[in-house]
Order: structure tokens, then sequence, then C-alpha cells
């Protein structure tokens, strides 16, 4: 009998650790920003992952066959896809820009060296770090060339933190 007591125990306490487990890796999101412009719409979001750690999320959907360049293209091209924080002291990134899908490399039929051109939505993610955790404002640009527009987009945005809670804060679009 002792033996049956001690196998449910042990039972009810791996399920109690299981859905307390579910639990802990629920993300909150933080507030987001949303823009759509005709051939795109773009969306940044800030998601919390554990404590002082978050996700810099820009998500780009595509519309009548738009496209852009890859910041994992390596030629030289000055409309690639760029993410930057003005003032990166508050806090830090871990690791690289990641792609999701990946793009592919091509050819490029304006110079014919090989590009990186983004033809699906696409979502980009930034993990960092908080190194500061007091109020603070750090502006960012996200910039592109939207084709077969073949304009400049510049986002501009703001990463606001007020008493331990993240923000992103839309700027004037500067086009």
């Amino acid at each position: 009998m002792n033996k049956f007591i001690t196998l449910v125990a042990v039972v009810l306490s791996m399920g109690y650790n299981s859905n307390n487990n579910t639990l802990q890796t629920e993300i909150p999101l933080q507030k987001e920003i949303s823009i759509k412009e005709d051939p795109y719409s773009l969306k940044l979001q800030i998601e919390k992952l554990k404590s002082n750690t978050y996700n810099f999320v820009i998500t780009i959907e595509l519309n009548n066959n738009a496209h852009y360049v890859s910041p994992n293209s390596k030629g030289d091209y000055k409309g690639r896809l760029s993410f930057s924080i003005e003032d990166d002291t508050k806090f830090y990134s871990n690791g690289n820009l990641i792609e999701n899908p990946l793009s592919t490399e091509s050819i490029d039929s304006f110079n014919g060296g090989k590009v990186n051109l983004v033809t699906k939505n696409t979502t980009y993610t930034q993990q960092f770090t908080l190194s500061d955790t007091s109020d603070f404002e750090v502006a960012g640009l996200i910039k592109f060339v939207i084709e077969p527009r073949c304009t400049m987009e510049n986002i501009p945005f703001k990463i606001v933190n007020r008493a331990g809670t993240l923000e992103i804060v839309q700027l004037h679009t500067n086009n």
C-alpha cells in the first residue's frame, strides 16, 4: 500500500511540474507597432524571454511581387535591410539577427553578382539583454530599399524602458 501511495505521489508531482513548466514558458508580449505601406507591411515587437532578456522581432509581409535585399547578402548593397540602435550601452545583443525563412542566394539581374533577395513574408529576431534597468529611451532605425518601387524605406523607432516595462514607440516615417 505504501508503494502505491508513493507511486501516485510521484506521478502527481510529475504532472504538476509538467504543467508548471508549460506556464513558465509562456512569454508575454510587450507593446508592438505596425506600419502598412504599399507594397509591404512591417510589425515591430519586443518579446520578454526571461529576466532582462528579450527578443526584438521585425516581421515584414510583402505584397504585389515586392522584394528587398536580405541582411545576409554578401555583396555591397546599400539598400539591404539593416537594423541599428543609436545607443547600445543600455543593452547588448546576444548573437546575430536571425532571418526566418532564410533567403536564398541568386544572381542579381542588374549587376550579375550574387544577392539574397527576400521575396516571402519574413521575420527577423535579435535577442538582447538589458545591462541598465533604469528608465531610458534609445532611438533605432530599420532601413531597406523596397522593390520594384525602388524607394529607400526609413523606419525610425524608439525602445523605451519605463518602470521596468519595455515598449516600442513609432517615430515619423521618412521615406
